[in-house]
This record gives structure tokens, C-alpha cells and sequence, in this order.
């Protein structure tokens, strides 16, 4: 049986990849509101899909079919590092709403779409009779171009990396949990773009000036990227706490709401959380656990954070954590991973597990488990 050839493997990945991504923008946009983050955090893994696709399919009869696609990538990588930023600014306190000066980072685009205009504005047939010469062409792709856009990507993605580091110092001591999860993940985000853009320059200028032995991570860019669009796939459908608008504008709302007795809605939250355990539901949400007090979601807003101090996501994770200290110091339970005890008090993922219980403990669960035996 004949092996499948590396190149034809890689094309399979990435096809895989753009149909990964088509399948988050459904579950995306199935949502009813849609906050900036998310809608350019979209644009973002489409925009990189489709740029991995171009390079899987970069050879002379696949641009001979499809002769408009030609220099598309050109194109695309002036919106990966606005994209990129945008994002980064969204997710650090720059309002869920997109604004009328964020249209200025689409310049870089605009300027190359005047600049290549002279290519694109040419007939299939044109175009094809030029693509005769591809490996003189593919020359071209490392030119001054895309040496700009490597530039370009570059600052933006060092703006991101100040962007957050600006963020992370406007924070309070202790940070909501929602906060210190977007932080974290962020950190590794960007890390990982970092990474990718260092692989990507090795791969650039070793095509360019032909160098032994990094001439091939041109393509190993492209397979990280893909990589990429998984992890970010799966982190937006097991962590929504990371796209989930904070209560900030529901909290100036209630200062005129008039709610009466406050104090005594909260014991009855608390009774209702101690008896019935609805935390426990991992599918428990800020409006149904409204709707068990009997009161409005923005009240329910009102109650827990005049009271307790924190966000919803703060008070119903400091009752799983406490429900999983209690599981952990229970003789019954150790045959159970801290996972597992972490899923059954109504977490659904490891790191907002770890987020919340960090917080709430100032340890890690492995490291309590471990002083819990210490103490025997």
C-alpha cells in the first residue's frame, strides 16, 4: 500500500482546519449578541485558514485553475496584525463595541489593495500567461512586500504584548476570576503568535536567501498556525468565560434600581445555594438562578455584588470550590482525580477550575490535596 506523500498530508490537515473554523463561526454566530472580541477573534482564525490554504496549495496548477487567488496572501497578512491588536485591546478594557477609530488599522490594507492593484485588476487569462513562470514569480513572494508585512506584523504584535502589559498593571491586587482567566490566556495567546512569527521569519528569509536546513519551516509556519486555530476553537467552545461581557454596565444600572432589602435577598441566595446546591448544575446561568430567587438577573446582579463583593461567576465558583475542598478531604472520594471532583461540583473546564480555586485559596488543588495529607 502506498504511504501518503508529507505534502498531500499537510493539505489534508489544513482543509481540516478551515472546516474546524467553519464550524466554530456557526456555533459563534448562533449566539444571540455578538461582542467585538468575538466577531474579530472569527475574522482572525478565518483570515489565517484560508492564508494556510493558500500555502498548502502553493504550486503552478493549482494557481493555473484559480488564477485571482494569486497574491492573495500578499493581501491578507496586512489584516493579520491589525486583527491581532484589535483583539488584544478588546479583550484588555477597549469596550465590547467596535468604535469609529478602529477603521484607522485597516490603512495597512487599503494601501497594498492601491499597491497591487495593477495584478489583480488583470483578466484570468493575463494572469495565467504570467503564472507560466511560476518559480520566477514565487520569487516575488519574498520581496519587499511581504518584507513590510513581516514589519508590520511584527509592531503589532509588540503593541498587543504592551497592550496587555498596560492591562495587567490596571488591575486590582485581586482581579475578578473572569479577569485573571482572560490574562492567562491571553499571555499564552500571544506567546504562541511570538512563537509563530520567529518560526515564520526563519522560514521567510530562508526561502529567501536560500539557506540549508530552514529553507522547509516556511511551511512549518503554516502547520503551527493551523495548530493554533484548534487550540483557539476549543478554548471559546470549554472556557466562554473568556468572551462573557463583565457586569460592569449592569452594576451602574442598579445603582438607581431601588431594590429593596438587599441584605435579606442575599441570606436567601445563600440558603437557596447551602440547601438546593444548584452550582452543582454545571449548565446553571445567571438567569436561572434568578429566576430560582424569584427576582430580576440584574437584581441578582445588584444582591451579589453589593453583598459579596465579587461578579455571579465569583460567587457561584467560591460554592464549587468549597464543595471541592470538602470531596478532597473526604476518605470516600480519593479514588476520584481532582478533575473529576472539579466536573462533578459543576465546573466545566480545567482552567477556570484552576483559576477560581487559586483565587479563592491562594494554592493550586494539587497542593492543597498534598497539605490535606501532610495533616494525617
Amino acid at each position: 500500500m502506498q504511504s501518503i506523500q508529507p505534502a498531500l498530508l499537510f493539505r489534508y490537515f489544513v482543509v481540516a482546519g478551515l472546516i474546524n473554523t467553519a464550524v466554530f463561526a456557526v456555533l459563534l454566530l448562533s449566539r444571540r449578541r455578538q461582542a467585538a472580541p468575538s466577531m474579530l477573534l472569527l475574522a482572525l482564525m478565518v483570515l489565517v485558514s484560508f492564508q494556510a490554504l493558500l500555502n498548502a496549495f502553493d504550486h503552478r496548477d493549482f494557481f493555473l485553475t484559480f488564477p485571482h487567488l494569486s497574491r492573495v496572501s500578499w493581501l491578507n497578512l496586512t489584516l493579520v496584525g491589525p486583527l491581532v491588536y484589535l483583539f488584544t485591546r478588546k479583550m484588555t478594557g477597549g469596550g465590547p463595541r467596535f468604535r469609529w477609530a478602529d477603521a484607522l488599522h485597516i490603512l495597512p490594507f487599503l494601501t497594498a489593495s492601491i499597491i497591487l492593484a495593477p495584478w489583480f485588476l488583470q483578466t484570468a487569462e493575463a494572469k495565467r500567461r504570467l503564472l507560466q513562470d511560476f518559480d520566477g514569480l514565487s520569487r516575488l513572494d519574498f520581496g519587499w512586500i511581504n518584507q513590510a508585512n513581516l514589519c508590520l506584523i511584527t509592531m503589532y504584535l509588540l503593541a498587543s504584548v504592551v497592550r496587555l502589559k498596560q492591562w495587567e498593571r490596571s488591575l486590582p491586587a485581586s482581579p475578578h476570576t473572569v479577569q485573571t482567566l482572560r490574562m492567562q490566556w491571553m499571555r499564552r495567546f500571544l506567546g504562541a503568535l511570538l512563537l509563530i512569527l520567529g518560526i515564520s521569519a526563519l522560514g521567510f528569509f530562508g526561502r529567501k536567501w536560500n539557506i540549508p536546513g530552514i529553507t522547509h519551516f516556511y511551511h512549518y509556519n503554516y502547520a503551527a498556525i493551523v495548530l493554533l486555530v484548534y487550540w483557539l476553537a476549543a478554548r471559546c467552545q470549554t472556557v466562554p468565560e473568556l468572551f462573557t461581557e463583565e457586569e460592569q454596565k449592569e452594576e451602574k444600572k442598579y445603582r438607581k434600581s431601588g431594590l429593596a432589602a438587599p441584605a435579606a435577598l442575599y441570606g436567601k441566595l445563600c440558603h437557596l445555594m447551602k440547601e438546593q446546591r444548584p452550582y452543582l448544575d454545571p449548565e446553571l446561568t445567571h438567569a436561572s438562578l434568578a429566576d430560582m430567587l424569584g427576582i430580576q438577573k440584574h437584581n441578582l446582579s445588584q444582591v451579589i455584588n453589593e453583598q459579596s463583593g465579587g461578579t455571579y461567576f465569583e460567587f457561584v465558583n467560591s460554592y464549587r470550590v468549597e464543595e471541592v475542598k470538602r470531596m478532597l478531604a473526604d476518605p470516600g472520594k480519593q479514588h476520584l482525580s481532582i478533575l473529576g471532583i472539579a466536573m462533578e461540583c459543576g465546573f466545566q473546564s480545567k482552567a477556570t477550575f484552576n483559576a477560581a480555586f487559586r483565587k479563592i485559596t491562594g494554592t493550586t488543588p494539587s497542593a492543597w490535596q498534598q497539605s490535606l495529607r501532610l495533616e494525617v
